[in-house]
């Protein structure tokens, strides 16, 4: 498989025809980045855009120390916040059953320290990203995990189903070997830090970053004022 670009600020085949890319860095473990897919399928359709989607590792595993302190408040104030985004968006949501992150035992914010839905779901997201095929996978992955339609997405043939709805095959996508999975993410963790921010989604316009789904309108907004 052919690595993706790794500079936030676009390849060098964009800057020659005028197209801009828009690196965006997805966690399959972030609500707000499923509230986001219907929008970056839309960006994706835009004439001269291409939308990269640069798997990183849920923050819980990536960042781990900067959610142990967090409270009952904040975890309330986020599920009211998640409910209403996706009610104004129109998208059917509900907290994955189970999430892919397995949290350690009596907690909501701390990783256990084996990730197995973690390992399987991003091994084939990585793949599928490095085949330039990271949006379509997004696409019926995420909503399997997300829409509240699939209890146990994780067993059975619910992930290979939803992989295939993208065109693509899960036990490719699994085969994917170690040091290219390792090289991938850590390139992708290593870019998302010079970009400048550490949450997802995470989307950078020639250098430029865009923290959140609440910041897609000023995305849009920059894209304008940068040309057509």
């Amino acid at each position: 498989m052919t690595m993706r670009p790794t500079r936030p600020d676009g390849d060098e085949t964009n800057k020659r025809t005028g197209m801009k890319q828009i690196d965006v860095f997805f966690s399959l473990q972030s609500d707000y980045c499923y509230l986001l897919l219907d929008r970056l399928l839309g960006l994706a359709d835009r004439a001269n855009t291409e939308v990269v989607i640069r798997p990183v590792l849920p923050g819980l595993i990536r960042n781990a120390g900067a959610f142990r302190d967090r409270g009952a408040a904040e975890m309330r104030y986020f599920e009211i916040d998640t409910v209403r985004t996706a009610a104004m968006l129109g998208m059917a949501y509900r907290y994955p059953d189970p999430p892919p992150v397995q949290f350690a035992d009596g907690s909501s914010w701390i990783a256990a320290a084996e990730q197995p839905r973690v390992e399987r779901l991003y091994r084939a997201f990585v793949a599928a990203a490095l085949s330039g095929a990271g949006l379509a996978f997004i696409d019926t992955v995420m909503r399997l995990i997300w829409d509240g339609n699939t209890t146990n997405w994780h067993e059975g043939t619910h992930l290979a189903d939803a992989v295939a709805r993208a065109g693509l095959d899960l036990d490719q996508l699994l085969a994917l070997p170690d040091a290219d999975y390792a090289a991938a993410l850590a390139q992708n963790h290593e870019a998302m830090a010079e970009a400048g921010h550490w949450g997802v989604p995470l989307m950078v316009l020639e250098g430029e970053p865009f923290y959140g789904q609440d910041r897609f309108d000023l995305l849009l907004w920059r894209l304008k004022e940068t040309g057509p």
